[in-house]
């Protein structure tokens, strides 16, 4: 039997939602996350972590559900808040976990949720600094990457499969990164598209074309759970570069 939903919850669920999307990552840009634009030292990261508010509110542990869905989550927010406010918007990947703990379907190991990452306070911190290095030392490897591949061959003189061999191998190497470092676990693909958008901006693709190139390339090829073949990612970078390739004629 179908429960109506509760208009006052609901309300308050979707308050709850809007006053958090500062901190989600999923809608991160690569202008956000770019580690060129944002200077960061990880070797003062953990006693920047320790000074930040929410370090002295560290919260007891408890039963799994109830630190889960209460005092454990408002506390990560409130961490998430304050490492926003110190860092900027790119720092709130800390939380991007892979599969479905906290904020899931991104690449960080180091935290997983509430419920299983808070313990001791200074053990909590740690974990806490952990995750942003990694999701830090993330976004410098793709950019990196981004380094290699970028600028793409785009010389009209160029024989055509040269572009797209340049287009496909960028985009091959980056879904294969993805996979791995997401386990291809529950939401990669969400992820997956995230950053092939980044590289399209990163490669001046304009922003208003990105989401049906990508759309038109993946055609629902990836899926939660399921790490796609190397002819399926090949299949998704050689559709990819023909769109982009095309699209800029």
């Amino acid at each position: 039997m179908n429960r109506t939903p509760d208009p006052d919850e609901y309300a308050r669920l979707q308050a709850r939602f809007e006053a958090r999307k500062p901190i989600l990552p999923w809608s991160l840009t690569w202008y956000e996350v770019d580690p060129t634009r944002h200077p960061f030292d990880p070797a003062t990261a953990p006693e920047v972590i320790r000074s930040l508010p929410p370090a002295t509110t560290v919260p007891a542990p408890a039963e799994r559900s109830a630190l889960r869905y209460e005092a454990g989550d408002e506390w990560a927010d409130a961490m998430s808040f304050a490492i926003l406010d110190r860092y900027g918007r790119w720092a709130t990947g800390w939380r991007y976990n892979v599969g479905e703990g906290d904020i899931g379907g991104g690449p960080v190991g180091a935290w997983c949720c509430p419920s299983h990452s808070i313990s001791t306070p200074a053990a909590t911190l740690t974990v806490v600094a952990d995750a942003l290095l990694e999701w830090r030392a993330y976004l410098e490897d793709l950019a990196e990457r981004f380094g290699r591949f970028l600028p793409l061959v785009t010389d009209p003189g160029q024989p055509d499969d040269i572009v797209l061999d340049a287009w496909e191998r960028a985009v091959a190497n980056l879904v294969t990164v993805v996979v791995d470092r997401t386990g291809a676990e529950s939401g990669w693909e969400h992820h997956c598209r995230q950053v092939l958008g980044w590289f399209l901006t990163a490669a001046d693709v304009p922003a208003d074309r990105q989401q049906r190139l990508i759309d038109t390339a993946i055609g629902g090829r990836f899926a939660s759970w399921v790490t796609p073949s190397n002819l399926v990612v090949g299949e998704v970078a050689e559709r990819l570069a023909a769109e982009v390739t095309d699209d800029a004629r």
